[in-house]
């Protein structure tokens, strides 16, 4: 019960510390922010394991930023130009 009770006033601290440095968020961010840490998670985690190019993971509203902006990139093509997309994705080595 103790080490709950610490857990959640680190993440509130770490999430308050946060805000004041990330900058303006949307008030949609701002909500899945609060939902996502009120779950028990990490500001410096994201539900969607995205990494940065470097392979760490993002920070929960940059990853939240860079879903957006690929569903918004994926929307404005076409069908056929997506799939093109997706299977030269499929040719580079790892």
């Amino acid at each position: 019960m103790m080490q709950d009770i610490d857990i959640e006033t680190y993440l509130r601290k770490e999430l308050s510390e946060y805000m004041g440095n990330i900058g303006p968020m949307t008030a949609e961010e701002k909500i899945d922010l609060l939902e996502w840490v009120e779950d028990g998670n990490s500001v410096y985690s994201n539900p969607s394991l995205i990494s940065d190019d470097n392979g760490n993971p993002m920070d929960f509203i940059n990853a939240h930023r860079f879903s957006l902006d690929m569903f918004e990139a994926m929307t404005s093509l076409g069908c056929e130009q997506v799939s093109q997309t997706m299977d030269s994705e499929d040719d580079e080595p790892f």
